[in-house]
Formats: C-alpha cells, structure tokens, sequence
C-alpha cells in the first residue's frame, strides 16, 4: 500500500494523484535500469569473448612457434658445445649440412602440422 492510497486529511485527491504519477515514473526508471544493465552485461559478456578469442589464438600462434623452434634449439645447443668429438668437425661442409638438416627438420614440422590440422 503506498502512500497515495492513505487517508489522510491532509493529504488531498491532486496531491494522491501526484505521488501517483510520481509513483509511475520511478517504477519506470527503475525498470529503464534494469533492462540497461542487462544490456551493459551483454555487452561486456561479448567483448570478454571477443578478448578470450584472441588471447586464444595468440597463445595457439605461440605455441606453435615455440614448438617448431625447440627441437632447433635443442640441437644447436648439443651441437654448439665446445668439445672434442663433434659429428663432422673436419669436414668443410658440415656447417652447410646441418643447417641443411634443420630446414628439413621445420619443413617436415610444418608438414606434420598442416597433417594434424594444427597449422
């Protein structure tokens, strides 16, 4: 029961009708907010998956990176020590070969991956 239904003596029938329409508009500007913030939590919902996406596809980018350029380092470290006994130390083109051989090793990274749906 709100206070335009009271019998009051001094509150009068223009004055019940006021507090009426007054009444009104607040209920409706409370309305008017809710459906607002619904909306802004839409909003912020979509923009949150639009950032999650692309967090997403960066981190999927970056391990892939990561994971053709591992095993490269990996062998260039094993190999870059400075110790006796290196596989081809005295041959010219040993250099040439390895390097060779890495390119191989990422083409058929990448194959493996385009394979795998990955890439």
């Amino acid at each position: 029961m709100g206070l335009h239904h009271a019998e009051f003596s001094w509150l009068e029938e223009p004055h019940k009708r006021h507090l009426l329409e007054s009444y009104n508009h607040i209920t409706r500007y409370s309305e008017d907010l809710d459906a607002i913030r619904e909306r802004a939590q839409i909003i912020k919902d979509e923009l949150q998956n639009i950032l999650s996406d692309r967090l997403n596809r960066n981190m999927y980018v970056l391990s892939v990176v990561a994971a053709i350029f591992l095993p490269l380092g990996f062998l260039t470290g094993l190999l870059g020590v400075n110790i006796g006994g290196i596989p081809g130390q005295d041959v010219a083109s040993a250099f040439m070969i390895f390097c060779a051989l890495l390119a191989i090793a990422v083409l058929m990274q990448i194959a493996l991956f385009k394979w795998l749906k990955w890439f």
